[in-house]
């Protein structure tokens, strides 16, 4: 709830800031959506992440952290790269959301080798 509150201040606030300062719009909304999307991860996402990660301790150590990890790379890129296209940088967007698919794609490489390795172990038998 308090978030919410916060995401409607911020909200009045820009469209105060476009009405009286609408050169400096830009820059200020950029500089306020990061520092918005970092208050929701420190207060909502890393927590939720955590208790995410006790509920699934049983399972096997590295692929529910890897998951939760992944998913949460996944949305940030997501929304940092649509706000670099809303910005008219669709093109660079793009590039930095292909370099986070790479990166978890890297993360995975370990467990990925550990399953080729089974499996080939399996077939050739």
């Amino acid at each position: 709830m308090v978030t919410l509150f916060q995401v409607i201040v911020v909200f009045l606030l820009l469209l105060t800031i476009s009405f009286v300062v609408p050169k400096l719009q830009p820059l200020l909304y950029t500089a306020v959506f990061f520092l918005v999307l970092t208050i929701i991860l420190t207060t909502v996402v890393f927590p939720f992440g955590r208790t995410l990660l006790q509920q699934f301790e049983a399972l096997p150590n590295p692929y529910v952290s890897l998951l939760v990890g992944s998913a949460i790379l996944f949305y940030l890129s997501e929304l940092i790269s649509s706000h670099i296209a809303d910005a008219g940088y669709a093109s660079l967007a793009k590039i930095s959301h292909f370099a986070v698919k790479i990166t978890i794609l890297l993360l995975w490489m370990n467990q990925a080798a550990e399953v080729i390795d089974i499996l080939s172990a399996l077939i050739t038998k």
